[in-house]
């Protein structure tokens, strides 16, 4: 996955309770959490997973945390409560997993923008912000993947997106620096100007709420974002918005520097646990996210 989008003005306040453009600041966020409304797991109940933190490298089990980036404007995958801490079903997964290896989660909140160059300065372990599993950011980063998803559209319900070249020729809010705007949508403008039709307008916004809010409140046409995003806006517009399929699916889930392959390995082996007794599960089901279930985790099974 790359990047966000959700609801409008009034309809983010109902929906997000409490996602708010202060992401934009960067701050430290609470850690842990017992299941909740927020929250799909009690991290109190999840066991130590002795066999995953053997494979631990020597400094992070001398150091005894983890520290995970948050693009927290990005939900359902992350976003904030109305205390400003991070919730959603990344943030749920990885919390659970750090637990699993013995660690204590350090969430930090991030802009989107930080936190690939902090991941390689070594300044987080981790992060997340809605990543695919590219190729291309295979030569500087090792992905565990625990998602399938793709590129989808939302817009009004008196205006359905059956075929990509709906979009030519129209206004579509995009996030910045999302994968969609640099990657997915040159290519459906290619087909445009192959059918002869319309240019498109890219509208890049900082925030989910604000991108999704330049449809409902006439600006663009559309918005396109992740598909377990759309899913979420959709749902939660109160029959305003509709989905069309999803394009182009891809692994997604949590990059680590190149190199750092201990902990890379007890990661992934952390999570597939948390698949294997059924905890991976009952976050995707949480949330509403089911229909990116992978049936294994991978490391780097991205091929595009």
């Amino acid at each position: 996955m790359k990047k966000r989008l959700i609801a409008a003005a009034a309809l983010t306040a109902l929906a997000l309770s409490g996602c708010t453009a202060a992401a934009d600041a960067e701050q430290q966020a609470a850690e842990g959490g017992t299941a909740s409304a927020n929250s799909a797991v009690d991290l109190s109940k999840i066991e130590k997973s002795e066999a995953a933190a053997k494979l631990l490298p020597a400094d992070i089990v001398e150091r005894g945390t983890f520290v995970l980036a948050v693009d927290a404007t990005y939900p359902p995958n992350e976003f904030k409560d109305d205390a400003g801490n991070p919730i959603g079903w990344e943030v749920d997964l990885m919390n659970a997993a750090i637990v699993k290896l013995g660690l204590e989660p350090k969430n930090e909140i991030s802009k989107f923008e930080n936190i690939i160059p902090k991941i390689e300065l070594g300044t987080y372990d981790s992060g997340i912000a809605g990543y695919y599993d590219t190729v291309k950011r295979q030569e500087n980063f090792d992905m565990v993947d625990f998602f399938l998803a793709g590129n989808q559209f939302g817009s009004l319900k008196e205006n359905p997106i059956s075929d990509e070249l709906d979009i030519c020729g129209q206004k579509i809010s995009v996030p910045n620096g999302g994968s969609a705007p640099l990657y997915y949508l040159p290519e459906v403008e290619k087909r445009c100007a192959a059918e002869g039709k319309g240019s498109i307008e890219v509208m890049g916004y900082d925030t989910t709420d604000e991108m999704v809010a330049a449809v409902t409140l006439g600006r663009a046409f559309a918005f396109v974002a992740d598909s377990p995003v759309v899913s979420y806006a959709v749902k939660n517009s109160g029959g305003k918005l509709v989905a069309s399929e999803i394009y182009e699916t891809l692994p997604a889930g949590a990059p680590f520097k190149k190199g750092n392959d201990e902990l890379v390995a007890a990661f992934a082996a952390a999570v597939q646990e948390l698949h294997d007794d059924g905890t991976y599960d009952e976050i995707l089901e949480f949330w509403g996210v089911e229909a990116g279930r992978l049936d294994a985790i991978t490391v780097n099974a991205g091929t595009e």
